[in-house]
């Protein structure tokens, strides 16, 4: 027996060595693994943060932009009042500066847009999204998923008591096209829509599209300078009606704003407004 235990017991020390050779390792891993984790939600927190703090400075020139250098590319007033938020301001799309000059005359420099991300400018989509927030598409890829996201999130933001810039001819108002995101998104949040008028602000033309961003950006202002004033028209707000289903109700809005822009084109552009594509 005693010979036993003496052959037994080197062999105990030789297999405690190896499991401790073989766990402790993976202890080590283990710790080092959680570690790597905690590091790395910690960058993806600091990165969001420090984004967070970029764009709203970008947020802040912005709203500068708007108070000190858009008067000096031109004059701007405004005609007509505004509800109390939340609303949708449902805007002609005539000239690139037309959100600034809506922002200024509105008074709600907070008030975010759908805006479209497809454009060739990485530059500009990050701007876009730090003072607009709200991105659509036209892309096949994209247009499904982002836009389904975008219009949720926009109708939860208007129901928080939001303020909204939407351009319902999409980005090329001269394909006389109105597209029925804004009486969606008006039934479904249950706020109104304030059909704006831009008038003496048709600066924007398809040739623009194909320009670097500078010399587009030069063109736009020497003309917006050759303009005596920009008017903002504010109509009165169209309601959305809780007893109609959305189907309906979204075909009665889009009918009212497709007459309120006829309205507008014809009286500062002496043409036909777009016509309601729903």
């Amino acid at each position: 027996m005693g010979n036993l235990r003496e052959l037994v017991r080197p062999l105990s020390r030789i297999w405690k060595r190896m499991c401790g050779r073989t766990t402790r390792p993976l202890r080590v891993n283990a710790a080092a693994w959680h570690l790597g984790a905690v590091l790395r939600g910690s960058m993806v927190a600091l990165g969001n943060a420090i984004l967070a703090i970029i764009r709203e400075f970008v947020w802040v020139t912005y709203v500068g932009v708007i108070l000190f250098l858009l008067p000096l590319v031109a004059k701007s007033r405004r005609k007509g009042r505004l509800p109390n938020p939340p609303f949708i301001l449902c805007i002609t799309h005539v000239g690139n500066f037309d959100p600034l000059f809506v922002v200024r005359a509105s008074g709600h420099y907070r008030t975010r847009a759908v805006y479209q991300v497809d454009g060739p400018y990485p530059i500009l989509r990050f701007l876009f999204k730090a003072f607009w927030r709200f991105r659509v598409s036209q892309r096949p890829e994209l247009k499904p998923i982002l836009n389904k996201k975008t219009m949720n999130e926009a109708v939860s933001y208007l129901k928080r008591g939001g303020t909204l810039i939407i351009a319902p001819e999409g980005y090329w108002h001269w394909e006389k096209k109105l597209y029925p995101g804004v009486a969606v998104m008006a039934h479904r949040a249950n706020v109104p829509v304030v059909p704006v008028g831009i008038e003496n602000g048709d600066v924007f033309g398809p040739e623009l599209r194909h320009k670097p961003p500078l010399r587009a950006a030069k063109r736009v202002i020497k003309d917006y300078r050759s303009l005596a004033c920009v008017t903002v028209h504010f109509a009165d707000p169209i309601h959305p009606s809780a007893s109609l289903d959305e189907r309906d109700d979204v075909e009665r809005l889009g009918k009212l704003v497709e007459a309120r822009f006829d309205e507008f084109y014809r009286q500062f552009y002496n043409t036909s407004g777009p016509l309601w594509v729903g």
